[in-house]
């Protein structure tokens, strides 16, 4: 298999610039769910102080992408990645350097706007790039975001066996994003320009009119209750190991690679195996083994059977975000900015409501009856996305 199937070679050393900008995008995002339980225990923070810290980063991921969207528009993709980069970095640079959660709170929030920057370009990119019906591109770029969320928790164990700090871990990706964000800056992103959402194309459709298609509100619905569980599984999943299977914390952090290794299997199988056109049947399908193996890894009852559980959930988990833009970019190829911004507006929502309500839930009845809350938004994902065959059988792509 090719590295980059159907890139265009004038196109390949921006595809390579976005998968690396994936791989942080993953570090970044890993990186504190893995140390959740040292920061729980080292500044005592409650199940919601720490909910309201890592939904500051949703609050600056759901502004930012809507916006970046628009942005694009008039900045270009370049200006908004570079920009995003340079905020990322300034918010991970602080993080952590005082326990008090106000400040974490602030700086969590320039984390997440400055993410916003990088998934809405880097998948308007993708959707430019690949015009093909397939979504083998688009699972191989988000298998990228993948690889960076198994070795972030990997990196934290290391930096701290070789007696730093897990701080640390967060100012190295500081150092990564400036650079990132530099490299962005010269890179040819005006070989895209020459499509149907070109920057200079006087036929955009409205933002409104955009906004009231049926498929693209269900677009956003699936992302909100997608992400919203994908990342509080990975957000909580080490300190359901520490306190419900009575786990070493170093167990617990080791738990984030294991779910993240069965999403980069999914996404990755995917880019490979599957080369129809049928994306949302394949959603379906993917939604329903997520739902039935965080059952079985909740029913586990052993470090183990649930370590498969979490690693299969990654799995079901793996292609639905991936295949949703591709959706999204092939439905919506006039205005594929603004739609694909508005659709990880819906991730961010849900990234931004579900693990604060998840930790409020274990703050008042434990964490292990707050992740069948997360088994309720699974069968919720799963009703959003069959109600999405229809809508595309209609459109007849």
């Amino acid at each position: 298999m090719k590295l980059l199937p159907q890139v265009e070679p004038r196109l390949r050393l921006l595809m390579v610039a976005m998968l690396g900008s994936f791989v942080l995008f993953g570090l970044n995002l890993a990186v504190t769910g893995a140390v959740v339980p040292r920061i729980v225990r080292e500044f005592r923070w409650s199940y919601t102080a720490t909910g309201v810290v890592l939904c500051a980063g949703s609050a600056g991921y759901l502004i930012s992408t809507f916006l970046c969207g628009v942005l694009i528009r008039h900045l270009g993709p370049r200006w908004v990645i570079a920009g995003g980069l340079g905020l990322q970095a300034l918010g991970t640079s602080l993080f952590g350097c005082t326990p008090g959660v106000a400040a974490n709170v602030a700086f969590k929030l320039l984390m997440g706007a400055g993410a916003g920057g990088t998934e809405v370009v880097v998948n308007y990119v993708i959707c430019r790039v690949e015009r093909t019906g397939q979504s083998r591109l688009m699972n191989l770029t988000h298998a990228a975001f993948a690889v960076g969320a198994i070795l972030s928790p990997l990196a934290v164990e290391g930096l701290l066996a070789a007696g730093s700090t897990w701080q640390m871990m967060f100012r190295l990706m500081a150092a990564a994003g400036v650079a990132m964000g530099l490299t962005m800056a010269v890179l040819p992103f005006g070989r895209l320009d020459d499509g149907p959402d070109a920057p200079a194309a006087a036929d955009h459709p409205s933002v409104l009119s955009l906004l009231r298609q049926p498929l693209l509100i269900l677009c956003f619905g699936i992302l909100a209750v997608y992400v919203g569980a994908e990342i509080g599984v990975s957000a909580w999943v080490a300190e359901y190991y520490v306190t419900v299977l009575k786990t070493p914390v170093r167990v617990g952090s080791m738990m984030v690679s294991v779910f993240w290794v069965g999403l980069l299997a999914g996404r990755l199988g995917v880019s490979v195996v599957y080369h129809g056109t049928r994306l949302a049947e394949l959603m379906v399908a993917l939604a329903a083994l997520a739902t039935a193996a965080l059952i079985a890894a909740l029913a586990g009852g052993s470090p183990w059977a649930a370590g498969v559980g979490f690693f299969l959930a990654g799995v079901g988990y793996s292609a639905i975000y991936p295949l949703v833009m591709s959706l999204v970019g092939r439905h919506f190829e006039r205005g594929q900015s603004v739609a694909v911004g508005f659709a990880g507006a819906g991730g961010a929502a849900g990234a931004l409501a579900i693990p604060f309500i998840m930790a409020a839930v274990s703050d008042r009845f434990g964490i292990g009856r707050g992740f069948l809350f997360y088994v309720a938004m699974n069968v919720l994902m799963l009703g959003l996305a069959v109600a999405v065959i229809p809508l595309v059988r209609r459109r007849g792509r």
